[in-house]
């Protein structure tokens, strides 16, 4: 990746006044996603701000329109859902999105459209950890509010130490399935692409006992739509999930073998958005922290 600049000076046609432009956005949540623009090759580009995502995605379709070269090197994903999931590297010649200007920086290219149609709007682009690698971000959720660094507003209490591993943000957890389950601890994904489950769980979870014992007799439904297709999983009510500071009761999570990001050794699954949905969230990757609180 190279250089992360001043923010650009153009107009982005951004949903947010033009006094606020340099260090904050308002954005729309569609489908609990955070739903924003950006300006990709002087071009406006419908996007979505994702911390699960460990890089910058452009939709193929979006990059014939824009007329980005795919380079020939095809690679997995290892997103949500059974379909297929080819990556093609590209680079993005210049890319604004409030204060950030991203020059000649790498990414990839993938179908999006399974995401688009789930989410009821177009999806030209995830925006990924570059955006959260150098500054403080601050998603006030009940105002709908974007900050950048400074001018935030204030939040505290519930600090939750992060580790950043394949360049997206880890939490370690504990879950207790039923009151008289003993507490399990994972490592899971804080996503904002997570978008209908407090939490999503696949991986060595469903071998244990506990993972068993919550698997009996719930029955197999379509549970989200990934990059990939339709995901498939199990929706079960846990005892209590303890993220930080705060522990959280009978608590809505999906078990799924559908996400291959879950069945590898960095991650048992993935926090989702019900968790925070009412609280401002803030991310700071230098310290490896994260605040979910309520404003004050």
């Amino acid at each position: 990746m190279n250089g992360i600049g001043v923010y650009a000076e153009e107009d982005l046609t951004l949903p947010s006044s033009r006094g606020e432009r340099q260090r904050s956005i308002e954005f729309q949540l569609n489908d609990n996603l955070i739903h924003v623009s950006a300006c990709l090759n002087s071009t406006t580009v419908s996007a979505v701000l994702d911390s699960g995502t460990g890089g910058l995605i452009l939709d193929r379709g979006a990059a014939k329109r824009l007329n980005i070269s795919l380079a020939s090197s095809e690679q997995s994903a290892v997103g949500g859902g059974s379909g297929p999931q080819s990556l093609f590297p590209v680079v993005f010649a210049d890319l604004t999105f409030g204060p950030i200007h991203l020059n000649h920086t790498g990414g990839f290219a993938l179908d999006l459209g399974p995401l688009a149609r789930s989410a009821g709007f177009p999806v030209d682009l995830l925006l990924g950890e570059p955006i959260f690698a150098n500054q403080v971000v601050t998603i006030d959720y009940p105002q709908r509010h974007l900050y950048f660094g400074s001018g935030a507003p204030q939040v505290s209490g519930n600090r939750i130490p992060i580790e950043i591993v394949n360049r997206v943000p880890i939490a370690n957890v504990t879950l207790r399935a039923r009151p008289d389950s003993a507490p399990v601890r994972l490592r899971l994904i804080v996503d904002f692409g997570t978008r209908h489950f407090a939490a999503l769980i696949g991986g060595k979870f469903l071998k244990s006992t506990e993972g068993k014992q919550l698997l009996e007799g719930a029955q197999q439904q379509q549970i989200g739509t990934g990059t990939g297709g339709i995901v498939m999983g199990h929706e079960v009510n846990i005892s209590a999930l303890e993220v930080g500071s705060r522990s959280y009761h009978n608590v809505k999570v999906a078990l799924t073998t559908g996400v291959g990001a879950f069945e590898s050794d960095y991650a048992d699954g993935s926090l989702g958005v019900p968790l925070w949905q009412s609280a401002v969230v803030r991310f700071d990757y230098a310290r490896g922290e994260l605040y979910i609180s309520e404003k004050q």
